[in-house]
């Protein structure tokens, strides 16, 4: 019967293999563990802060999500902040056809479930649609975000919504051929912008629509 050498006489290589084929499924769970844990890691300090987030709804001319948010650079480095670190969330993917809502319910609720959860600050959308939601109380008088320069400038472009017998301005009509931050956005030809119930960042909207709206 051929008697097994002790580990300690056997050599580097020897003892490499032995350590293999005994340990292999453990070793692979420990890399595998590995790895989890460093790419959650990495996610957790990839992750940038998110300073507004901003919906566009049935937007004309949808391209990637990361291409379209970089139109809103120069707003934060204009406002001191770190493109690396921090960034304005943005959501081109909601399409809705408010003349076929109980069609298109599944995607009425989501948007629907989008206000809310006032996961949202800014929104862009169709008029048509923007109105079918501003009847349902989805955003402000956003004239409380507005220079006195800038309603002025867009008084005739202001649409209105009466909710419990009190009429306030809740959106502002654009188009690509009026307004270089629609045009820039490639996103619309014409669309109302409006500021969404109950944001916690109103100081943030209020400069970014005044960037918006310049």
């Amino acid at each position: 019967m051929e008697q097994k050498t002790p580990f300690k006489e056997l050599t580097f290589s020897q003892k490499i293999q032995y350590i293999w084929d005994y340990y292999k499924i453990p070793i692979f769970l420990v890399i595998i563990g590995i790895i989890a844990v460093t790419a959650f890691i990495h996610d957790r300090l990839a992750q940038k802060n998110t300073i507004l987030s901003v919906l566009c709804v049935n937007a004309e001319n949808s391209t990637t999500e990361d291409s379209c948010a970089d139109i809103f650079n120069d707003f934060l480095t204009d406002n001191g902040y770190d493109l690396s670190k921090d960034e304005i969330a943005l959501n081109q993917n909601v399409c809705v056809d408010v003349d076929q809502s109980g069609l298109d319910y599944q995607n009425m609720a989501v948007l629907t479930a989008y206000f809310a959860s006032n996961e949202y600050d800014i929104c862009f959308m169709d008029d048509k649609t923007f109105d079918y939601y501003a009847k349902n109380v989805c955003f402000e008088d956003i004239s409380k975000y507005l220079d006195k320069a800038v309603l002025e400038k867009y008084k005739d472009k202001l649409t209105y919504v009466t909710i419990d017998g009190k009429e306030y301005p809740c959106g502002i009509r654009l188009s690509a051929d009026d307004n270089e931050f629609v045009k820039a956005s490639g996103l619309y030809s014409s669309c109302t912008v409006g500021v969404c119930c109950d944001s916690s960042h109103d100081a943030m909207v209020k400069k970014l629509c005044g960037y918006i709206l310049q």
